[in-house]
């Protein structure tokens, strides 16, 4: 049976990428994909983009929220995921995702026990607003460690893909968002310290 994912994609005031970054999405080489967005109170049209693609694309699931702040925007996202789906990945409104992106993170994560708690992430591709190359993020010369996740974090947010053994043990560590530096390094501490982290240069 194919493997289901879950994206989820917190937004607000996103207009000007959003169009791009959800084609992007639905133009992955693995297609057994859901998308869950959460707005955080966006007062562009965000909500009028979202709308119109909700009623295209059957697979598409949107949730209108106030402004809480992106931490507790995609914690929020984190519980309402579907407990139906096997893997979940994080994106930004200003991403773009290459057409193999979550193909390539399930490749090195299926092999993994389901019950071990597993989480994916990579290097970010920087590119411009013409989607032209300007260039990559430094290469992490550490591998993933909870002894590095203490200092720095190496899970870029947008590059996340997790299973839902990860899921459960995030929700059950959750502290409040102002506690937090950011959600993602949040993930990779949990996560390196009673699971799996798979860092892809």
């Amino acid at each position: 049976m194919t493997k289901r994912v879950q994206v989820l994609l917190s937004t607000y005031n996103g207009e000007k990428y959003l169009e791009e970054q959800l084609d992007s999405v639905l133009a992955q080489s693995y297609q057994n994909l859901s998308i869950l967005v959460r707005d955080d109170g966006s007062m562009d049209s965000t909500k009028a983009i979202l709308e119109r693609y909700k009623k295209k694309y059957e697979n598409i699931k949107v949730l209108l929220g106030k402004n809480k702040g992106v931490i507790a925007s995609f914690f929020e996202l984190l519980r309402q995921a579907s407990e139906e789906v096997d893997y979940f990945a994080f994106c930004d409104q200003d991403d773009y995702w290459q057409a193999d992106k979550l193909e390539t993170a399930l490749r090195r994560l299926k092999n993994i026990d389901e019950s071990i708690p597993a989480l994916y992430c990579g290097r970010v591709e920087l590119v411009n607003e013409r989607l032209e190359h300007i260039g990559m993020y430094p290469l992490r010369k550490r591998g993933p460690s909870f002894e590095n996740a203490i200092v720095q974090n190496i899970a870029t947010g947008c590059t996340i893909v997790m299973n839902k053994a990860a899921r459960r043990l995030i929700l059950s560590r959750l502290p409040q968002p102002e506690n937090v530096v950011m959600h993602d390094w949040w993930f990779y501490l949990v996560v390196s310290a009673f699971g799996i982290v798979i860092y892809d240069p």
